[in-house]
């Protein structure tokens, strides 16, 4: 990996990297190779990682002053697979086994999203690259109105999903966030080299 993204690095001047990682449906877990795996593709010239599939939010970093998302949320995910009403035996055994599995019973009002009931929080994660390199990170938080539909979060709703956010890294052992708003967006401060 660390190869590859300092190819990238030699050739761009801004370097995103994607990590499909994570523990599903837990809410503040992060797996013992998280962040190390994230931590290496900075010190490998990534300027900012997105982590994505638990299916759930996680929480944010920074690592010698780049951004770390562990985990951006569900975004747009409709299925069936996981719902009460199956029409497959396998399909409804797996169902009937995610409590004892995840510990968790999906909200009803989620046919479409039977997924962690904190799974309804989300976030859009954003860096604007001003012209002189200095990179702002923030994001928008976003909740998902039944039965699974993604929307920005406004109001008190905002404010308990960035609450939220910064809770869930805070448990997993991340930095408390140091943040502002501005037009809807959490401006991110954390910015340790």
């Amino acid at each position: 990996m660390s190869s590859h993204i300092a190819a990238a690095k030699a050739e761009a001047d801004f370097v995103v990297v994607a990590l499909h990682k994570g523990i599903t449906h837990r809410p503040a877990e992060l797996a013992p190779y998280e962040r190390p795996i994230a931590h290496a593709a900075i010190d490998a010239g990534a300027d900012v990682v997105v982590g994505h599939h638990a299916h759930i939010t996680r929480g944010i970093e920074f690592y010698r002053g780049k951004p770390i998302f562990h985990g951006l949320g569900n975004g747009v995910v409709v299925t069936h697979a996981l719902s009460p009403a199956q029409d497959h035996p396998a399909r409804a055994e797996w169902a009937a086994r995610r409590e004892q599995v995840f510990g968790f019973v999906p909200d009803p009002a989620y046919p479409l999203a039977p997924f962690h009931p904190e799974a309804v929080k989300g976030m859009i994660g954003r860096c604007r690259i001003d012209v002189d390199g200095t990179v702002e990170t923030a994001f928008l938080p976003v909740w998902f109105a039944p039965p699974g539909r993604p929307e920005v979060a406004t109001g008190e709703q905002a404010v308990i999903i960035g609450d939220y956010i910064d809770t869930i890294g805070q448990r997993a052992g991340l930095t408390a966030l140091v943040s502002s708003k501005r037009a809807g967006w959490i401006i991110l401060g954390n910015c340790p080299i």
